[in-house]
C-alpha cells in the first residue's frame, strides 16, 4: 500500500472517529455546521498527512464554526509554518486557522516517554474527575511540558483546566492554548 493511501484511510479514519465522538460544543451548532466542522477538520488532517514537512500524525485538528485549530507538539518553527500553511490551503485562508503548536526540539529518551505518558494519563483523569465527562480538552505531554488544546464555553473552564495541569505531577509547565468558542 502505498503512502499516499494509507494517508487516506487514516484520514477516513480520523473522520470517523470525529463524527462517532461527537463534537464537544454540539449543543450550539445546526447538525449541518457540525458535518462541516467535521469534513473540515478531515481534510486539513488529511492535507497535514500530505504536507512533507508538517508531522500530520502528531498534530489534533479541530474545526468550530469553520474555524480550524491545530495543536500539539512540533520540533521546529519549519514544521510549524508547514502545518499552519497547509491548514490555511484547505481553511481558506491563514484567518481561519488558530495556532496552538508548540515548538519543543528534540526527541525523548524511552524513559522521558514513559514520564509523560504517566502525567498526561494523570492530567486527563483529573480533567474529568474536576471538570466532567462533557468537556473536551486534547492534551499532550512532552519532556514534562502539557499542552491543553481544543475549543470550550466558557473561560473559567480554560481556566480551571490549565490550573489542574500545574497540579499534576511531571508537568514542569504547562501551555494552556485553549480556545473559548465565539
Amino acid at each position: 500500500m502505498c503512502t499516499t493511501t494509507s494517508r487516506r484511510w487514516l484520514a477516513l479514519a480520523a473522520s470517523a472517529l470525529l463524527l462517532a465522538s461527537g463534537a464537544a460544543l454540539a449543543d450550539s451548532k445546526t447538525a449541518g455546521a457540525t458535518i462541516d466542522d467535521s469534513t473540515l477538520a478531515t481534510k486539513t488532517k488529511a492535507a497535514l498527512l500530505e504536507a512533507t514537512k508538517a508531522s500530520g500524525t502528531t498534530i489534533n485538528v479541530e474545526a468550530y464554526k469553520g474555524k480550524v485549530l491545530l495543536g500539539g507538539f512540533v520540533d521546529n518553527a519549519e514544521a510549524q509554518a508547514a502545518a499552519k500553511a497547509a491548514a490555511a490551503k484547505v481553511a481558506g485562508g491563514a484567518g481561519n486557522v488558530i495556532d496552538a503548536l508548540v515548538v519543543v526540539p528534540g526527541g525523548r529518551a524511552p524513559g522521558q516517554t514513559l514520564d509523560d505518558t504517566t502525567a498526561q494519563a494523570r492530567l486527563k483523569a483529573a480533567l474529568v474527575e474536576k471538570l466532567g465527562q462533557g468537556i473536551k480538552v486534547n492534551t499532550d505531554v512532552r519532556r514534562g511540558e502539557a499542552l491543553l488544546s481544543g475549543f470550550v464555553n466558557l473561560e473559567g473552564s480554560k481556566t480551571k483546566a490549565g490550573e489542574i495541569a500545574k497540579g499534576i505531577s511531571g508537568i514542569s509547565k504547562v501551555h494552556n492554548k485553549l480556545v473559548v468558542a465565539p
